[in-house]
């Protein structure tokens, strides 16, 4: 199995990286979706929240309101310091077992077809620099970098309101750190259909070189 983490801010292109990347052929797993269940109903971690940021913070139906836990979380950079020290360990297993269930798959289906291709899986990551503990589990590291002024005029069309788009990037890594920790960066400076076959391009490209582990840093950067 081979495991590529897929970095980039809000409104850079990962989504569409990622979708891209699924239509080639691999396994997509959004890290966003494990924050959503680390938060729901019966999660181990809602008595943790509750303490830290109020017990109004649970919704009838039992899960975390999520709008009014990013007003607290987000006031102070000490909060969302406190709520990532609680969400980010449940996540991190999430992954670790996903992983593994995969892992058994590819296993099994081996043991019935020694030919069976190898798995490719990707990882949607909005936050890499907090996930330096897990730096093990991936073989490389691909980022998507896009100018400022781009990104915020397509949160704009999604919805974001600016003060939440502003928030949002200072949580988020910075496109030096993305660039210092990838193997290859993608430069979405075009439209989308330009991406996409770039995408395109660099799987077909990596099958050729047949996924072997990719060193994360001194990559360069996609040119359109």
């Amino acid at each position: 199995m081979h495991v590529i983490y897929l970095a980039g801010g809000i409104a850079s292109g990962k989504s569409t990286i990622a979708k891209t990347l699924e239509e080639c052929g691999a396994t997509l797993i959004d890290l966003d979706d494990f924050s959503r269940e680390a938060l729901g109903a019966n999660s181990p971690i809602l008595p943790q929240i509750k303490a830290e940021f109020g017990d109004d913070i649970i919704n009838p139906a039992g899960s975390v309101k999520r709008e009014l836990l990013a007003q607290r979380a987000f006031a102070s950079t000490e909060r969302t310091v406190t709520l990532e020290e609680i969400e980010l360990p449940l996540i991190d297993k999430m992954l670790r077992d996903r992983m593994a269930e995969l892992e058994d798959q590819e296993r099994a289906e081996r043991a019935e077809n020694p030919d069976a291709p190898e798995k490719i899986v990707v990882i949607e990551i909005p936050l890499l620099d907090r996930m330096r503990g897990s730096f093990d589990m991936a073989d490389e590291i691909i980022g998507v970098v896009c100018p400022l002024p781009a990104r915020r005029a397509r949160a704009a069309q999604r919805g974001i309101e600016p003060r939440d788009f502003n928030r949002r990037v200072d949580q988020q890594p910075t496109e030096a750190y993305i660039k210092a920790h990838s193997s290859h960066v993608f430069n979405n400076i075009h439209t989308a259909d330009v991406l996409e076959q770039e995408v395109k391009d660099w799987w077909a490209m990596r099958v050729e070189q047949g996924w072997k582990k990719v060193s994360r840093k001194g990559g360069g950067v996609a040119q359109a």
